[in-house]
């Protein structure tokens, strides 16, 4: 028993002083909580919560570790690596909801928007993709399906970014009126873009953006008064001010 303790002791003596020779030299990569970066070779050596590392045989860095951010042993990463979330190659997904605001002939108005668009990231600052939606302006709602490019202007934290939407519509009346019959509800041409920013959570982000919208639709309708019948056409071509809050994964 008692050889068989002594064999266990100094394999694990032998084992640990080798770990430690390859520790003493091992290669790392610090950052530090300011933004420094600093690399050198751990020594392994604590002295009142500091922690040594030696870039030569003459020059050494020491740091305290409530500074110290990550380390990283072995390969040296060129940046210090994203904590919060980008778009990497594959598929993308975000919807969002807002307001849109103009002008009809009653007076300003604001109206509820909500759409969603999924796609293919080429990198977070090429996304393709294919949206729907469905808006509501005063007295007409419309189902857009559209075609979109978007993509981070500066990849950082908080990220603005840039959209562009393209495509057309489905459209009809809101409000059917007692008298009035419809005998054509069309939607047209339908363009959305504009600018906005991107806070980066861990693993999806929240959307802010403001933009500009254009819509068309063609309304043609019969409308019964007393003793009379009026046919009545009306092609509009809507301009709205967008406000919309999202999410992307």
């Amino acid at each position: 028993m008692r050889k068989i303790l002594f064999v266990l002791l100094v394999t694990t003596l032998g084992l640990s002083a080798s770990l430690y020779a390859q520790d003493k030299n091992q290669e790392v990569t610090i950052f530090l909580k300011n933004g420094q970066k600093i690399s050198g070779k751990l020594q392994l050596s604590i002295y009142d919560d500091h922690i040594a590392l030696a870039h030569d045989s003459l020059s050494q860095t020491y740091l305290a570790l409530q500074s110290i951010k990550k380390i990283y042993f072995g390969s040296v990463p060129d940046t210090e690596p994203k904590t919060y979330f980008t778009h990497q190659r594959g598929v993308f997904h975000l919807a969002n909801l807002g307001l849109q605001i103009g002008d009809n002939s009653n007076g300003a108005t604001s109206t509820f928007t909500i759409h969603t668009v999924n796609g293919y990231a080429f990198s977070p600052h090429l996304m393709v993709g294919v949206g729907v939606g469905l808006d509501h302006y005063s007295g007409i709602r419309t189902l857009p399906l559209y075609a979109s490019v978007r993509g981070i202007i500066a990849d950082r934290k908080v990220s603005p970014f840039y959209f562009a939407n393209i495509g057309g519509s489905w459209a009809w009346p809101g409000n059917r009126g007692s008298g009035i019959t419809y005998e054509r509800s069309e939607g047209g041409l339908f363009v959305h873009g504009g600018l906005g920013y991107q806070i980066n959570l861990a693993r999806s982000a929240l959307l802010f953006s403001g933009g500009y919208k254009i819509q068309q639709t063609d309304f043609a309708y019969n409308f019964e008064g007393w003793q009379t019948e009026t046919f009545i056409e009306e092609k509009r071509l809507l301009r709205r001010a967008t406000i919309t809050i999202g999410f992307t994964f």
